[in-house]
């Protein structure tokens, strides 16, 4: 089986590699789909900088990595200007049994496409654009002219797709006005269980290196410091468990370094480490500490999100600190046991518990055990190409 997944996010050092590229080279791997990766940068700069990384995204990929140059999404007409630049780029490597296309704006562009083609179109559907836009743009002139453009992606991606998939329950109501009765699954942001993982010794080296007691108990905040991820409100929880007597130390990682220092700067002396780490020693840091803090108001944009972050912090089996949203997460996390309410005292989770709670959340939330579900659905698109294929011959014969 050949496919095509689609992007318009180019190739930057984000979670394209562990969203996008570890996916394909585990289709590839576990299910034997031989994946063709079409990358869209819509701006010079995001070319360049995605044209460095190209080797290497081909060697995560385990294949064929192509990147065009895009029209940007927010210009007028630029969904039949891609349109037709992700077609050339498509047509000599097919032909495919089906396209796998990320977030809604190449849903849009990919879709129709697939439908002339008699190519099935998957919509991989992240978030509520819209609520992100609004959380983004506020009440502006450019809200209203952007939103009207996306309202029209959304529209067309959910007419022409074959199917869809949604990380949350919450985000397949959301658009299901926009569908026309296709299927759909629910999957969640995943992690890899080769990358995530609770080891004993690991622990004890990490806390070791970093100075953590016995004793200690340790609250670990992992991403940037944007506002929706609520970090005043995690420094606020830690200085409250201070305050209760605890003894506790805050692990802080995020490329903002300076700036979570200076948000820090009235905590006690040494009982914050602040960091900016690689991707691959992240693992070290959560296992060392013993609460994930993942803080979230019940905005449009979180009650439909799945952060990829819960992933991380269940599959190394630490408790996590949460309100009431997201929704999905807090639902998950009740059936795992490590759910916290924010304000609750807690004891720290056992190595047994998480031990257990690391195991059944790899089952959950890890993206090879995911596998079975995209092979269901791949299959099922696979199927639709045969039928369209097929009633297109009985056409023309």
């Amino acid at each position: 089986m050949r496919a095509a997944f689609v992007l318009f996010e180019g190739l930057p050092p984000t979670v394209i590699d562990s969203q996008v590229l570890a996916h394909v080279r585990l289709a590839r791997d576990e299910l034997g789909i031989d994946f063709t990766v079409v990358a869209v940068a819509c701006s010079r700069a995001l070319y360049d900088s995605s044209r460095a990384r190209l080797e290497r995204a081909r060697a995560v990929a385990g294949g064929d990595v192509y990147l065009i140059r895009g029209m940007r999404p927010a210009l007028p007409g630029s969904l039949v200007v891609n349109r037709t630049l992700l077609g050339r780029a498509l047509a000599p490597r097919g032909p495919f049994s089906f396209v796998h296309a990320r977030a809604d704006y190449a849903a849009a562009v990919a879709a129709p496409w697939g439908r002339r083609h008699r190519v099935p179109v998957l919509w991989d559907c992240r978030g509520d654009s819209r609520a992100e836009l609004q959380e983004r743009l506020g009440n502006s002139a450019a809200l209203r002219y952007r939103g009207a453009l996306l309202e029209h992606e959304l529209r067309v991606a959910g007419r022409a797709c074959s199917s869809a998939l949604f990380v949350t329950p919450q985000l397949r109501d959301a658009m299901a006005p926009y569908m026309a009765g296709q299927p759909s699954a629910v999957i969640p942001c995943l992690a890899p269980e080769a990358e995530f993982f609770f080891d004993v010794a690991l622990r004890a080296r990490q806390r070791n290196a970093l100075g953590i007691a016995p004793d200690e108990a340790v609250y670990i905040y992992s991403g940037s410091l944007v506002a929706y991820q609520r970090f005043d409100e995690t420094v606020g929880s830690f200085r409250a468990a201070l305050a209760r007597g605890e003894k506790a130390k805050l692990i802080v990682l995020t490329p903002e370094v300076e700036r979570a220092r200076a948000i820090c700067a009235d905590l006690p002396a040494g009982c914050v480490v602040v960091a900016s780490v690689k991707h691959v020693e992240v693992n070290g840091y959560l296992n060392a500490a013993d609460f994930g803090m993942l803080l979230r108001d019940a905005t449009p944009v979180n009650v439909v999100a799945f952060p990829t972050k819960f992933a991380e912090y269940a599959m190394t089996g630490l408790k996590v600190v949460m309100k009431e949203a997201p929704p999905a997460c807090v639902a998950v996390a009740r059936e795992l046991g490590n759910d916290v309410p924010l304000g609750t005292p807690a004891a720290a989770p056992t190595a047994d518990e998480r031990t257990r709670c690391a195991a059944q959340a790899a089952q959950r939330l890890g993206r090879r055990a995911a596998m079975s579900v995209y092979a269901d659905i791949y299959e099922h698109l696979a199927r639709t190409n045969t039928t369209l294929a097929t009633a297109a011959s009985a056409i023309t014969s």
